[in-house]
């Protein structure tokens, strides 16, 4: 099944030593004939990727790594030995092979980022859809699959059988977090809790019982964000409530041994629905807060924690993100809370080309991406995007940004207006139809850039002079009324369309 993009142990894991051996060409069974992959072996893993042995050698550290972690986790939140589990990825560079590739053998899954085939334990994916993310996902179906004994998801066949639990533990365990030059897991997933955010704030959320009840089906096409979402956020809150948590052994049992979902939630979790679902979304209401400090996008180390959307090639170099389009746009994609006023900032050196910003965000059913920044040599564009192919100009500014040379760019959102200033000086401003933003990234066309310093600052609104002046006191010198968010305004540039709609 399909993974998209948190709370943690107490200490960081670092990578596994490279021991990664390459292999021979060869083509596995099933593999396009036009594909030929590379074989390379770590502790646990087997990669099969056409993709560049940098690339290939430092993906089978990270996957060593966090097959063990995840390993270690599931047996300490089910309360089960640790079963060895071993499994090949397969990564094509490229979605066009993974759509052939899946078209021939799970072509329900063609749409899908990527599959677990029980069968074989082989993990098949591409390398730009959600990464890590995904890639990680994937492997605890493998993990999981030899804790119930069923690695041909048989289990998902029965009509009581709770697909929530195995997506949402995928999920759980699937979200990571950056440390220096390793991961840990499990750490806040973002993009969840946006989406989760986002449905009730629009009271788009899944029911409950609907949610315990729902079949393989919802967990892809259209309905496939919000359950993974919403899967992931009960699982987290199961992991990590204080009474909840003891039960999950409890339950896990029950339904291995057969036992009706819904009936074994009741029995571990509660029998009344609606007071657990209550408590569960106050629960989410308190973890969707916007950050009260500064919260800094790129540490100067890794993109890991970052999704790559539509290819080229970024990577890290000298404390900033390098990239290097190709034909296509490409984008690179951070997920945070969602947040109504603040300031999206880095400095960039623009190389050639057309390079950007980009703010959008996690809500069901919309293109992901709203307002795009595009910066050239000369000149600053705002545009706002509806569809991958429907996006209209919004504002264009002349701005003097001169190739090879660091600028500082800034985006502020504040009241629903849009501020760009490039170098401290606003070069334009416009309203913006959007109430929230959750998705904040760069992007290329046909561009060479670099980027660094990247971050976000939630801004306050000010009271208009005649409010303060009309500001009741409260009893006991509280002050005046507490203002809504809003704040300074800051710095940025632009140019043309982008592409079919990412899975998040």
């Amino acid at each position: 099944m399909l993974g998209s993009c948190t709370k943690a142990p107490d200490r960081p894991v670092a990578f596994a030593p490279g021991e990664a051996r390459p292999g021979v060409f060869e083509r596995p069974a099933g593999v396009a004939s036009d594909a030929p992959l590379r074989t390379w072996h770590g502790k646990a893993i087997t990669l099969r990727t056409d993709s560049d042995e940098r690339y290939a050698l430092a993906l089978v550290q990270k996957l060593d790594s966090f097959l063990a972690q995840a390993n270690a986790e599931l047996s300490r939140v089910l309360d089960v030995p640790m079963r060895r589990v071993a499994a090949t990825i397969v990564v094509f560079e490229e979605q066009d092979r993974y759509q052939r590739h899946a078209r021939r053998n799970a072509p329900g899954l063609i749409n899908n980022g990527g599959y677990y085939d029980g069968s074989t334990r082989t993990v098949v994916t591409y390398r730009f859809n959600n990464s890590m993310q995904l890639f990680f996902h994937e492997l605890v179906h493998a993990v999981m699959a030899e804790q119930f004994q069923d690695h041909h998801f048989s289990r998902y066949t029965r009509s009581n059988w709770p697909i929530w639990f195995d997506e949402g533990m995928s999920e759980y365990l699937g979200s990571y977090a950056v440390e220096g030059g390793g991961i840990r897991i499990p750490a806040p997933n973002k993009g969840k809790l946006a989406y989760l955010s986002n449905a009730l704030t629009h009271r788009a959320f899944v029911p409950l019982r609907t949610l315990l009840t729902a079949p393989a089906s919802r967990f892809s096409g259209s309905s496939m964000n919000i359950y993974y979402a919403e899967s992931w956020g009960l699982m987290d809150y199961l992991v990590h409530h204080v009474v909840h948590r003891s039960q999950v052994p409890l339950f896990f049992r029950k339904v291995r041994a057969g036992e009706d979902g819904l009936a074994a939630f009741q029995h571990c979790f509660g029998r009344d629905l609606a007071a657990f679902e209550s408590s569960w979304l106050a629960h989410i209401r308190r973890t969707v807060r916007p950050p009260r400090r500064p919260v800094a996008l790129f540490s100067g180390h890794s993109i890991d924690d970052w999704t790559v959307h539509e290819g080229g090639q970024w990577d890290v170099k000298d404390g900033a993100i390098v990239g290097r389009g190709d034909k296509h746009y490409n984008y690179l994609i951070k997920s945070e809370v969602p947040l109504r006023d603040f300031t999206f900032e880095l400095d960039m050196m623009l190389e050639d080309g057309t390079a950007g910003l980009i703010l959008g965000n996690n809500y069901h059913g919309e293109y992901p991406y709203y307002y795009l920044v595009d910066v050239a040599r000369d000149a600053v564009m705002l545009r706002r995007s509806y569809t991958a192919t429907r996006i209209v100009p919004v504002k264009q500014a002349f701005a003097d940004i001169a190739l090879g040379k660091w600028v500082h760019l800034a985006v502020t959102v504040l009241d629903r207006t849009i501020s760009v200033s490039v170098d401290g000086r606003e070069v334009m401003v416009t309203r913006s139809d959007r109430e929230s933003y959750s998705l904040f990234g760069l992007y290329l066309y046909h561009a060479r850039a670099r980027f660094k310093n990247a971050r976000l600052s939630r801004e306050r609104r000010e009271l208009p002079g005649w409010a303060r002046k009309h500001a009741v006191v409260r009893p006991g010198g509280a002050g005046a009324p507490a203002a809504s968010p809003g704040g300074p305004v800051s710095p940025l540039r632009t140019h043309r369309p982008s592409p079919r709609a990412p899975a998040f």
